[in-house]
């Protein structure tokens, strides 16, 4: 197993638990999103790569203050918040993972609440809490022949493993699996 399949174990592994934490504390929506910055240059919207070729996503129509990426295995095109960097893409036989940093809890969870409906996706959950002094975003989603979770922690802690030249300030995962 190669390092990027650790740290994505890793974070999956975290990402669950923070999800039932989330689902286990009783909260299922948010409140309301926050207004995405408008005014962004084009430049500031395209989402960037860590520079390694095989999950370099491909911009298309900008959605919610995003670019829609190039999704590996049966996904298609899926939206990532203006200035994500995308660390990671992977399908397995199973599941699809998108890894991305840079965008904070808060803003992912307002991005999602406006891209997902535009993209085609029916959201079941949005949540923003604080667990033990970290803010995690929990987004739960269906559409497309695919049931998904968006989880994104302040602080990734617990793992000495890369995230695919993240750091661990602001790391988002999202699963896909075939519904």
């Amino acid at each position: 197993m190669n390092l990027y399949r650790c740290a994505l174990v890793a974070l999956a592994t975290c990402a669950t638990a923070l999800s039932l934490a989330a689902c286990s504390a009783g909260v299922t929506t948010a409140g309301p999103p926050a207004t995405p910055s408008r005014g962004m240059s084009a430049a500031s919207q395209d989402a960037t790569t860590s520079g390694r070729p095989s999950p370099s996503p491909t911009a298309s129509k900008p959605a919610a203050s995003g670019t829609m990426i190039q999704v590996s295995g049966a996904i298609g095109h899926f939206p990532v918040p203006a200035g994500a960097k995308v660390a990671e893409n992977i399908t397995s036989s199973q599941e699809t993972v998108i890894i991305f940093g840079s965008i904070s809890p808060a803003k992912v969870s307002a991005f999602y609440a406006q891209a997902l409906p535009k993209a085609g996706y029916t959201i079941s959950g949005n949540s923003v809490i604080t667990e033990s002094g970290n803010v995690v975003a929990a987004i739960q989603f269906a559409g497309h022949g695919f049931k998904g979770n968006i989880d994104a922690l302040a602080k990734f802690t617990g793992s000495d493993v890369g995230l695919g030249g993240l750091s661990d300030k602001n790391v988002t995962t999202v699963s896909f699996l075939p519904n």
